[in-house]
């Protein structure tokens, strides 16, 4: 027990670390979260790490930003380690070497095929000048590649390019382009999740490749390529989380007990010292509509198992007034749950910011400053203490 705060209800409970995206201000956020789990006891798997735990997260489920930060737990490296190496670049006590802006910003590209104008023109219709200005959008796929990263985690990170060599479950999130499909890289081969059919698990990708893929957000990144491993045809992918922010149920899949997930999505709420959001252009706006968007889905799929709990109850209370029988009760309330996608047993823990961390919404995303980030991982460690101490 650390900061005197009591984590033995959670005692060898089967647990996950569920993480999204947000670029390298999420990567922050997540990076504090994790150091302040593993002060308060909970050990986040590896190849070397002690076997018989009380406290041990051993699956990792991760979309973009949050696909690498857990590629570095199962590697081995530890939060502290990592943070040392962010804070404090080429002063760093730790032998991790940082990201730079080099890995993020590649221009190396994946190969297109001549564009088509007879069958796909976006610009017909547009005056003349207009249509020659925006032309040149048409000749690009992304900004930069993520191939940059590729190369990082094969130098820096990785222990093995094969999901089944490493010693706790990870798992990959991405989106195909060419279909409306969300991709589960892993180790396991599961099947669809009851609530979205378009969700499947591939096996057989390099982690390398399966992480930038998860990391390629659109416009930023371009779509990135993986040889399917069923078809032998490349297919591309974009970020995890276009489809489903937290893919909580891939943790339900793996049988987890305790589900911890960390966001930073929380919109900007109206402050006097702020002011509106008109105020400061469209790159605030555009944040703001990405991050309400981004929320509804969080709170849509917390309010479906919130559903689901007092639908069950109500039933049970019911037959418990009319003297159901207990084997009755029993085998209704198994169908509903079955049919309700709902775990009783599974306990799930957010740690994301408070609308009063309106700091935190304007904090660049992409921003490598060693100042920012320890503001933002901070932030994290504190909000992680402040959640578990709130549920003792």
């Amino acid at each position: 027990m650390y900061h005197n705060i009591d984590i033995s209800p959670f005692k060898n409970k089967k647990t996950a670390l569920v993480l999204s995206g947000g670029v390298v201000k999420a990567a922050s956020w997540h990076l504090g979260v994790a150091l302040a789990l593993e002060e308060m006891g909970f050990v986040l798997k590896h190849n070397k790490s002690p076997h018989d735990v009380d406290h041990e997260i051993s699956t990792y489920v991760g979309s973009s930003a949050g696909s690498l930060i857990n590629l570095y737990f199962a590697s081995g490296f530890k939060p502290i380690d990592i943070i040392d190496a962010t804070i404090n670049r080429k002063n760093a006590q730790t032998s991790l070497k940082a990201i730079t802006y080099a890995d993020m910003l590649s221009r190396k590209m994946p190969a297109r095929h001549p564009f088509n104008f007879d069958f796909y023109n976006p610009f017909e219709g547009f005056p003349p000048l207009l249509k020659q200005m925006a032309k040149p959008l048409l000749s690009i796929s992304g900004l930069f590649s993520t191939e940059g990263l590729n190369q990082y985690m094969q130098k820096n990170v990785i222990i093995s390019q094969a999901f089944e060599d490493y010693a706790s479950d990870l798992f990959v999130v991405a989106t195909q382009l060419d279909h409306s499909r969300k991709v589960i890289f892993g180790k396991y081969n599961y099947p669809s999740p009851i609530h979205d059919s378009t969700a499947e698990y591939y096996t057989g990708v390099d982690v390398s490749l399966a992480v930038s893929a998860s990391m390629s957000v659109p416009p930023f990144y371009a779509p990135f390529p993986i040889k399917n491993p069923r078809t032998s045809q490349v297919d591309f992918y974009i970020d995890g989380e276009i489809r489903e922010t937290l893919s909580n149920h891939v943790a339900v899949d793996n049988k987890c007990e305790l589900i911890i997930s960390s966001w930073t999505h929380t919109p900007y709420h109206y402050h006097d010292e702020i002011g509106s959001l008109i105020n400061y252009g469209l790159p605030a706006i555009c944040m703001q509509a990405i991050y309400l968007m981004i929320q509804k889905k969080i709170v849509e799929s917390r309010s479906k198992n919130i559903l689901a709990k007092d639908v069950i109850d109500t039933v049970n209370d019911y037959m418990s007034s009319q003297n159901f029988s207990v084997k009755d009760r029993t085998k209704i309330t198994s169908i509903l749950e079955r049919k309700l996608n709902y775990n009783p047993n599974i306990k799930f823990i957010d740690i994301h910011p408070d609308h009063s961390h309106y700091k935190l919404f304007f904090t660049n995303s992409f921003s490598l400053d060693p100042q920012k980030s320890k503001y933002i991982m901070t932030a994290g460690y504190k909000k992680t203490l402040e959640v578990f101490k709130k549920l003792e």
